[in-house]
């Protein structure tokens, strides 16, 4: 029996006449899974109730850290799915071969030189070190090879699938959702190719002033001049720009001050009600307060700050918290949960209906996030959870504005290592207390704000405006 996603490639079932015929350009789509397909599965899965036929381009072999089929179900059966292969190495193996490389270079930069000879024997000061060994130089071209990114090799596949589409089905519009970042290639070649098409530049997260600086794989001068290059074809070709959040959005506006206000939106992520179906939040039946953090760990979502605050607690606090991970941790931040004194329990990766059904018996629902501009896509299912948000992020920044305006919770400065003994010493008191802790969360009409479906069809109405 084929999958849902299979079975989408025949003829679209939809009422009621449509007006226009999209091509979502999203390297990762189901089945890969996590809060990167999120945005592009509730784009195609609500479009159509806009009168729009949508077709979706994927990568169909994606290095995806992390599958989850069963997101496959919401893809509507009146959506068509293509694929284009990428000749990229699994994710675990491109991971494995990076990590490897990274350490051998910092190996090799930490080595002291030997002192270099006098000609009479002695010794004099050290000589010049070597400019890198043979792992520093297969690091640097690996990086100008797989500049910005890795998922670059899938632009001249992805090109030649999307082409195909575009005129075996009359596409009058174009979106690429990125990261990764360089699906813009493809975006900005087609629009090229084909000038009748409207073309919208979907940005989930900040390019220049977050993953550049946050993210291994594009750190570096030859990855930033590549990135800055693209990023202002992309601006430049596109009739519309999206970003999630107010201050990203201002980042991107900014750099472009010629460009026309009317090309720049603001269209924030959410969460999928029908999610959330049979989901049914419970006080937690242990006498511990539970914390549950769901996402990825990695450098600038690190957990290090949360767990040293809990580990300087009084002991007879810290015994009464209990830590739950739900998601991939990466290598690096693996060494943060060494030898630590609080309860921590790591449960992995799990589909998305798996976690949901762990939130609904947590007491309090953890985020961190270092920088400043970004807003976690989580913090939109942890809204509709219904259960109190403890944010670690700058004051100020995205996260403590969102909690701020919604309500849903506290955020308090990752480097406040007071503050956040405080707030967790309180709410593991009041745990003990009462058996519960007090409630911060949002109104039922803010929670509604950040539906998919409405969101979905602000955008429709964004991109009819092109049309006009």
């Amino acid at each position: 029996m084929s999958s849902p996603v299979e079975q989408s490639k025949s003829d679209p079932v939809v009422t009621g006449p449509m007006r226009s015929r999209i091509l979502i350009i999203s390297y990762l789509f189901p089945p890969a899974g996590g809060i990167g397909v999120q945005r592009a599965l509730s784009l195609a899965r609500y479009l159509p109730d806009s009168g729009v036929e949508v077709h979706v381009l994927r990568a169909s072999n994606a290095a995806a850290p992390v599958f989850d089929p069963e997101l496959c179900k919401r893809v509507p059966e009146c959506v068509h799915v293509h694929n284009a292969f990428t000749p990229e190495a699994p994710f675990w193996l491109r991971h494995t071969v990076w990590n490897w490389l990274a350490r051998r270079k910092k190996d090799d930069s930490n080595k002291k030189p030997e002192p270099a000879a006098k000609p009479d024997g002695g010794e004099t000061t050290s000589a010049p070190a070597a400019p890198g060994g043979l792992k520093s130089l297969a690091t640097r071209a690996i990086r100008r090879v797989l500049s910005p990114e890795p998922e670059v090799l899938w632009y001249p596949f992805a090109f030649r699938a999307a082409s195909r589409v575009i005129r075996r089905h009359q596409i009058d519009t174009l979106m690429v959702t990125a990261p990764p970042f360089s699906a813009f290639l493809v975006g900005n070649a087609l629009k090229q190719r084909f000038p009748h098409l409207k073309y919208v530049a979907d940005f989930r997260d900040e390019w220049l002033s977050f993953y550049l600086k946050d993210f291994e794989y594009q750190s570096g001068d030859h990855a930033r001049r590549r990135a800055t290059e693209i990023e202002r074809n992309t601006i430049e070709s596109a009739d519309l720009v999206v970003a999630v959040a107010a201050t990203s959005l201002v980042k991107i506006r900014g750099r472009y001050p010629e460009q026309p206000d009317e090309k720049f939106t603001c269209i924030s992520n959410g969460f999928d009600p029908e999610a959330f179906t049979d989901f049914h939040p419970r006080p937690n039946a242990t006498n511990k307060l539970v914390i549950t953090h769901v996402g990825t760990a990695y450098k600038t979502s690190s957990p290090q700050f949360y767990m040293d605050a809990l580990d300087a607690l009084p002991a007879e606090q810290r015994d009464r918290i209990e830590t739950r991970f739900i998601g991939r941790i990466t290598d690096a931040e693996q060494r943060q949960f060494e030898n630590r004194k609080s309860d921590i329990k790591q449960l992995g990766f799990m589909p998305q209906t798996q976690a949901l059904k762990a939130m609904e018996e947590t007491d309090c629902l953890l985020v961190t996030m270092t920088n400043d501009i970004s807003l976690p896509g989580k913090l939109y299912e942890y809204l509709v959870a219904r259960k109190p948000v403890i944010a670690l992020s700058p004051a100020g920044g995205e996260v403590d504005r969102f909690l701020q305006e919604t309500k849903a919770g506290w955020c308090v400065d990752y480097r406040d290592q007071t503050a956040i003994q405080t707030l967790l010493g309180r709410l593991s008191s009041q745990k003990a207390e009462t058996g519960a802790v007090e409630q911060r969360i949002a109104s039922d009409e803010t929670i509604q704000r950040y539906a998919r479906p409405h969101l979905v069809a602000d955008y429709a109405q964004a991109m009819a405006r092109l049309k006009k």
